[in-house]
């Protein structure tokens, strides 16, 4: 560690302590008040990565996991510190993305070109935003200022082989306008790819926009966030040898050539901000979304040998409203909010096995919060917050915490959090047809960090985290007296890390960043070790013990690293890597029936480096050239179904380009 700040006080790096964020206390603050983690990736870091998706953009921060399918479309997932991504918490403009179904975000829905700026909190929010922050924040923000017209295109081929330069196609257009006090911006982007395996082709569309008139006191706005995408699921690659034959409805590359989805999304929201006076803000916001999902799939019935077509539609609707009153002062800021939410599910299901099956859900939250910051010297400052959620499903939870922010020494920070957490069960956990379990309790536990920032220079900047976090009650579904499998809160998650952030100037033409992240992530889980049933005599026995293992899909160290370099006559060269340690999965074995173990599954540890050439020409046009997994790495970020399948693998060697054109008009012509 001694090394590691020497060598930072031997280099700069422009990093400004005095930023604004809005995700760290659901109001504008500034960076080095935030008592917790925080990162912000702004719009020109975006562009310096030349990004296909958003997992590359993200994937530079410490702390950031992903869960990948692989294909083009499929839903990807995102982790913070170990904990699964139904427990992050992501927002789009503060609207939240979380599918109410799974409680995971599909961050596959994102337009990159859409996104201008990314805030992720790492500690515990639950205290703020309820439910689902078990692990963090992850808010998107498509939002900017404009003082001049703008209008913005792209187009971005990709391709695993130059033979075929088309086979990936990314358009966008965006057009803003301001008018006296108010501005109008619009978004649309179209894109296709045929895939890298069978049945893994994709048709996306993508439509956002936003309406904001400003007063001198008021603020009115409103924004619109609309994402359909139609993709093939391939499923795991499959083993094919003498052995193991093609799959029955799949080929040597795809489980299924059948299965197939649509996923359209639509993000609603009308927000007032009022001044009431100078040291008074209140907000208020109308929020509504619209999720719809419909999977079919043909599988063969083990038992009978005949083929099976089902198709699934899932509907929901979401519509809420929250309130936020800030008064500051100068030694004191005080907030109260209030959220509160409707969801409803619909569901339909078409089978040739079963016949058609019709189910529904609904659900109101309430929530109240507050939260003290007070600067109870220069150099030190506490932030104490509370929430209380009240849900028709679960009941009652109380979330709190307090951050301490001081400044030991000149232009060190120290920073220390607690806090309560919890991730609320999800609509399948609680609702299931003859499975779910309405009496499920909130996942939920205490996070700890000890944070050190430092920017002794104008131009440099490093921070330490060290945190701890456990999860009680983690929601598992195992078999029940009736030999249904139902959820039950039954397991326990325990993480202790260590993250590490360091930027500098190595020269006037050379910028460098390296983020890591030591994981050691222990789950404790009631696992079947025997189970006998007898179908004659109706009589059936199963045996639990707990055991702790390292936890699922968890890796143990990532590390990440980007050099931006400056090049003559006007080039940039972008070099980006990340190493991931590898990670285990665990399948239940029943070859010693009843006698029942445990077989652990392995994805190997990996090294992907991507790299970018830009220019920009005429100050309005700009390219960008590249290759994405620059040394053609085979490897894998999602498991498959099976202990002998070949996983999910994610996309090889690929080759882009990426034409832009941004141009502000400020003299009419």
């Amino acid at each position: 560690m001694l090394l590691l700040l020497t060598s930072l006080l031997l280099n700069q790096i422009s990093y400004e302590m005095d930023e604004v964020v809005v995700t760290a206390n659901r109001y504008p603050a500034l960076l080095k008040d935030a008592a917790v983690a925080v990162i912000v990736i702004e719009r020109e870091d975006i562009d310096k990565l030349s990004p296909i998706s958003l997992s590359e953009i993200l994937n530079a921060a410490a702390g950031i996991d992903f869960k990948d399918y692989g294909t083009p479309g499929g839903v990807t997932g995102i982790s913070l510190r170990g904990v699964p991504s139904n427990g992050t918490l992501v927002l789009v403009n503060g609207q939240n993305l979380n599918a109410v179904t799974n409680g995971m975000a599909d961050l596959s829905m994102i337009d990159v070109n859409t996104i201008e700026r990314i805030e992720v909190v790492k500690g515990p929010v639950s205290s703020l935003y309820g439910a689902n922050a078990l692990g963090g924040v992850v808010n998107i923000i498509t939002r900017r200022e404009l003082s001049m017209p703008t209008i913005a295109m792209k187009f971005a081929p990709s391709t695993p082989a130059l033979d075929d330069p088309l086979h990936t196609n990314d358009l966008f257009l965006k057009v803003g306008l301001p008018v006296k006090k108010t501005q109008f911006d619009i978004g649309v982007n179209y894109g296709t790819s045929d895939g890298g395996r069978s049945n893994s082709d994709l048709t996306r569309y993508n439509v956002s926009g936003s309406i904001v008139q400003k007063s001198e006191r008021v603020e009115y706005s409103s924004f619109i966030y609309y994402t359909q995408k139609e993709y093939g699921i391939p499923g795991p690659a499959p083993i094919v040898d003498s052995l193991h034959p093609i799959p029955q409805f799949g080929d040597s590359t795809a489980t299924s050539v059948f299965d197939r989805q649509i996923d359209r999304s639509l993000l609603v929201n009308l927000g007032v901000d009022l001044q009431v006076t100078d040291d008074a803000l209140w907000q208020g916001k109308i929020l509504a979304d619209r999720k719809r999902t419909i999977f079919s799939t043909t599988y063969g019935g083990w038992w009978s040998g005949d083929t099976i077509s089902e198709e699934y539609d899932y509907l929901t609707h979401m519509l809420g409203f929250n309130a936020m009153l800030n008064m500051r002062w100068e030694k004191l800021a005080f907030t109260l909010g209030f959220d509160a939410t409707y969801d409803t599910l619909h569901t339909k299901t078409v089978s040739t096995l079963s016949g058609d099956m019709n189910w529904h859900a609904s659900s109101y939250n309430v929530g109240v919060w507050t939260e003290l910051q007070v600067n109870l010297h220069d150099i030190l400052s506490a932030t104490p917050s509370i929430r209380y959620d009240r849900n028709s499903a679960f009941g009652d939870f109380l979330s709190p915490a307090i951050g301490i922010s001081c400044m030991p020494a000149e232009m060190i920070w120290l920073k220390l959090s607690i806090g309560n957490t919890f991730r609320a069960p999800t609509f399948n956990d609680l609702y299931w047809p003859q499975s779910g379990n309405p009496d499920l309790k909130p996942e939920h536990g205490w996070a700890y960090e000890i944070r050190i920032e430092s920017s002794l220079l104008p131009n440099f900047f490093a921070a330490v985290s060290f945190f701890l976090r456990n999860v009680k009650d983690r929601i598992a579904w195992l078999p029940g007296d009736d030999k249904l499998w139902h959820p039950q809160n039954v397991n326990y998650l325990k993480i202790e890390g260590l993250d590490m952030e360091l930027e500098h100037q190595i020269a006037s033409f050379l910028a460098h960043a390296i983020e890591l992240t030591f994981l050691n992530a222990r789950q404790t889980n009631d696992e079947i070790v025997y189970d006998y049933y007898d179908a004659i005599a109706d009589t059936s026995l199963t045996i639990y013990e707990e055991i702790e293992r390292p936890a699922a899909f968890t890796p143990d160290f990532t590390i990440s690293s980007v050099l931006d370099f400056s090049l003559p006559y006007g080039f940039g060269l972008n070099i980006s890597g990340q190493y991931t340690s590898r990670r285990f999965n665990y399948y239940a074995n029943y070859d010693a029936y009843p006698a029942v173990s445990m077989d652990t599954k392995v994805l190997d540890d990996y090294l992907v480096i991507n790299t970018a050439v830009n220019r920009k020409f005429f100050n309005t046009f700009s390219l960008s050239v590249g290759i994405k997994n620059l040394f053609d790495t085979d490897y894998a970020l999602q498991f498959g179904n099976t202990l002998i399948d070949l996983d999910y693998p994610m996309p090889r060697r690929t080759y882009f380009m990426q034409l832009s054109y941004n141009h502000n008009r400020t003299d009419g012509r």
